[in-house]
């Protein structure tokens, strides 16, 4: 049972990533504009395709080396848990500094649901995978 839960959360986690990755290299402006960036010039373009692009293209080789057996399980769990968990907590970070999660847009607030969910996720795995 732990090991088709944690297959079917890197899966996903796999996907999601990926989803990512191709929105923001394929259209870093739109992909930028949507979460409520500005995005004037190369620079700007450069680093929406490198923080999210590029950082969530690693983690979907990260899940899918795992889904294939080249690295444990649990080492993907550990990397979806850091970057879900990162950003959950800055974004409850900043919940009070920025008035509260209705000054936030739809995408945003449906990230708080991803963000908590991939974090409850890969350490719920994570925990199935080590009791075993």
């Amino acid at each position: 049972m732990a090991n088709l839960f944690g297959t079917v959360v890197l899966s996903i986690t796999a996907l999601f990533f990926l989803s990512t990755t191709w929105s923001s290299f394929s259209n870093p402006k739109q992909f930028g504009e949507r979460l409520g960036f500005a995005i004037p010039g190369a620079d700007g373009l450069n680093e929406i395709r490198s923080q999210y692009g590029g950082f969530f293209l690693a983690a979907a080789v990260c899940g899918a080396m795992a889904l294939v057996g080249i690295i444990p399980h649990s080492t993907a769990y550990i990397v979806n848990g850091t970057i879900f968990g990162g950003l959950i907590a800055g974004r409850l970070a900043s919940l009070f500094p920025d008035g509260g999660i209705k000054k936030y847009g739809p995408l945003i607030r449906m990230l708080f649901v991803i963000d908590a969910l991939g974090f409850i996720l890969a350490m719920v795995a994570f925990i199935l995978d080590r009791s075993h």
